[in-house]
């Protein structure tokens, strides 16, 4: 079993704290790289298909994605969260089967649900969307097409994750999938011309694939070969029962998420959405420290948790949320003195968002420094506490979205998407981590463990 533990070593938890600071630096510094050159990829991906596209064709191109990513949390029903909460408590008590039933079992229901989803969502656009351009019911076809794709993407990216494999977790969405993008843009681009937004979906799907097949390839070569013929456990209930409550968490935050988005593009049109959704991708670095911080510490949070060391999850935690500060004031600050300049980059007219870009990085800035509330809560069993609290953050960014955007557009959206966001993050850390008796944020409150 020895090649097993080479690859599993860095799933077991001591309480010994040089161990978890050394997997912190090693991991951290490929995550940040990972991280880096992602946020470079993927913003060079946006300002490719805005430029080649127009702001008109973006906007849908940017619609379609949007919907794709609130469709996708659907269809992972919280299962992602499961991989990430029980696969490092099956390799810590050697129960190989329970893990590898875990992989397939998860696997073989996320795909079933992302395939009716799109069925689902390929009905809709063919019987009520008549009334928009073919180019727009193309874009939105394909979108739904590379749905399932792009969910066992994500899943695979989960137990990389699980592991502590902070930099593979991320590598295949945010630096693999963008790079086959960009040179399939650039083909289309030398063969046609111009790339409308359903060449550009298809292009983008095509890189999902990839992507996929490139990650799937990589934790096929990893995952060791006495565990791949050990009979397969299934804990259904348990998955399910949790997924559920953790969907429910998922999916109103994605719908939050994305709310000044959709509402955005359903009373303003998508010419609009276009230098909004521009803004979005640019204030997204601001959050880029914080999703680190989730991949390297969130399997660390449950396994403290399940030990009951809750000083250790304090120690962890803090630390967690001393990183996202610094990370998110500092690329804060950059993004506001370059942030006119890069939303030329996108094409004429994009500049016109550089105010609601301004209000979005204000929103991460401000509650950066709350801590990864969100992926302490759910990997320590609070779902409920967090799906509630999630829903009333959604609730009014959903009035405030709706009050705003036919007076103000995009301003509007910014200002219901920050304030949502301070909503949910203070009340979460009030509500929810004072429940664990601690204070993971980066200020020096007392906690009431020491």
């Amino acid at each position: 079993m020895d090649c097993d533990y080479a690859f599993f070593g860095a799933v077991g938890v001591t309480g010994d704290d040089v161990e978890w600071r050394r997997l912190l630096h090693r991991e951290a510094s490929g995550a940040f790289v990972v991280s880096v050159a992602g946020t470079a990829l993927g913003f060079a991906a946006h300002v490719f298909v805005a430029r080649v596209a127009g702001k008109a064709d973006y906007g849908v191109y940017a619609l379609m994605l949007s919907w794709v990513s609130v469709l996708a949390v659907f269809a992972h029903a919280g299962q992602d969260f499961n991989v990430v909460r029980f696969l490092p408590t099956y390799v810590l008590g050697e129960e190989w089967g329970k893990a590898r039933g875990l992989r397939r079992g998860i696997g073989l229901l996320v795909l079933g649900i992302s395939v009716a989803i799109a069925l689902v969502g390929s009905a809709v656009i063919h019987f009520v969307g008549a009334h928009h351009s073919t180019e727009w019911r193309e874009t939105f076809y394909i979108g739904f097409t590379m749905l399932p794709v792009l969910t066992q993407l994500q899943q695979s990216g989960a137990v990389h994750r699980a592991f502590k494999r902070a930099a593979a977790a991320g590598m295949y969405t945010v630096v693999v999938r963008p790079v086959i993008l960009i040179a399939l843009l650039a083909v289309l681009v030398t063969g046609f011309g111009r790339v409308d937004a359903p060449l550009a979906a298809a292009a983008s799907a095509v890189a999902t694939v990839a992507a996929l097949a490139a990650s799937a390839w990589h934790l096929s070569k990893a995952w060791p070969l006495s565990v791949r013929h050990v009979r397969a456990e299934y804990e259904f209930h348990a998955w399910v029962r949790m997924g559920l409550n953790l969907s429910v968490f998922a999916v109103v935050w994605a719908v939050g998420n994305r709310v000044d988005v959709l509402i955005l593009g359903g009373l303003m049109g998508t010419a609009d959405v276009g230098p909004y959704y521009a803004a979005v991708q640019i204030a997204g670095v601001c959050a880029y420290t914080l999703n680190a911080v989730n991949v390297i510490f969130g399997p660390m949070f449950a396994e403290r948790y399940d030990a009951g060391d809750l000083a250790g999850l304090q120690r962890i935690a803090r630390r967690a949320s001393r990183l996202s500060l610094v990370g998110a004031v500092v690329s804060g600050a950059l993004i506001a003195v370059v942030g006119y300049w890069l939303l030329g980059l996108f094409g004429r007219g994009f500049e016109s968002a550089y105010v609601p870009l301004l209000i979005l990085i204000s929103g991460c800035c401000v509650t950066a420094g709350l801590g990864p509330v969100d992926s302490l809560l759910a990997l320590s069993r609070f779902e409920e506490l967090v799906s509630l609290i999630v829903w009333l953050s959604v609730g009014v960014s959903g009035v405030v979205a709706a009050m705003l955007i036919p007076r103000l557009g995009a301003i509007g959206a910014a200002i219901a998407w920050s304030l949502s966001l301070v909503v949910w993050r203070f009340l979460a850390f009030r509500y929810g981590v004072i429940h664990l008796g601690i204070n993971i944020s980066a200020f020096p409150l007392r906690p009431r463990i020491s």
